[in-house]
């Protein structure tokens, strides 16, 4: 089971960072670094290219570090960051910031580095299963279930990484729902589903 920074040392790590703690911001990165590293890879499959996005973040975030505001959620403002990064860098390759910031930009969605995490093969179908079926939404809504049953992120914490508003992410949410059901059936998805806000 994936287990967070818990959100009260998350904000004190926070507020001595912001305060010119260096290692407070180290700590914030180890802790973060693998939500980060496997969302900068549903965006681009470039290792090397997430992890100099993610390394340019926190080189960013130190020369600020003075200035900075407090955040409400610090992962979710991270991800935020980690998004506009990838994003800034895409479109300086391709000489295209709109392209790459429109609704058809590429994003993966696949569980197989937790397959190892599953111990009944029953469930291991499951998931591939799932992974099928996720594979003919849109982009948007691959990024919205990822974020919600992978990450964990709360409808409001969504709503700031996809900068959409609350209400556009229920009805997002529910598009997305509606279409899985259309190729697999409620009771497969409840458990598939379950089984992801474990993980």
């Amino acid at each position: 089971m994936r287990r967070w920074l818990p959100s009260e040392e998350a904000q004190q790590l926070w507020q001595e960072y912001r305060e010119g703690d260096m290692c407070a911001l180290a700590k914030i990165m180890q802790n973060y670094y693998p939500d980060l590293f496997h969302w900068g890879m549903r965006l681009h499959a470039d290792r090397d290219f997430v992890k100099d996005c993610i390394q340019e973040v926190f080189i960013n975030l130190w020369k600020v570090h003075a200035s900075i505001t407090s955040v409400d959620n610090v992962r979710s403002y991270l991800l935020v960051v980690l998004k506009s990064r990838i994003f800034r860098e895409l479109s300086k390759r391709h000489d295209s910031h709109k392209a790459v910031l429109s609704d058809d930009y590429s994003f993966s969605v696949e569980f197989s580095a937790d397959i190892r995490l599953i111990e009944e093969e029953n469930e291991i179908y499951k998931i591939r299963k799932l992974e099928q079926v996720i594979t003919y939404l849109p982009q948007r809504q691959k990024e919205l279930i990822y974020l919600r049953f992978y990450q964990n992120l709360s409808f409001e914490q969504i709503a700031d990484v996809m900068n959409l508003g609350r209400q556009s992410v229920y009805n997002l949410l529910q598009k997305s729902l509606t279409s899985l059901r259309k190729n697999w059936t409620v009771s497969t998805i409840g458990l598939a589903f379950y089984f992801l806000d474990r993980v």
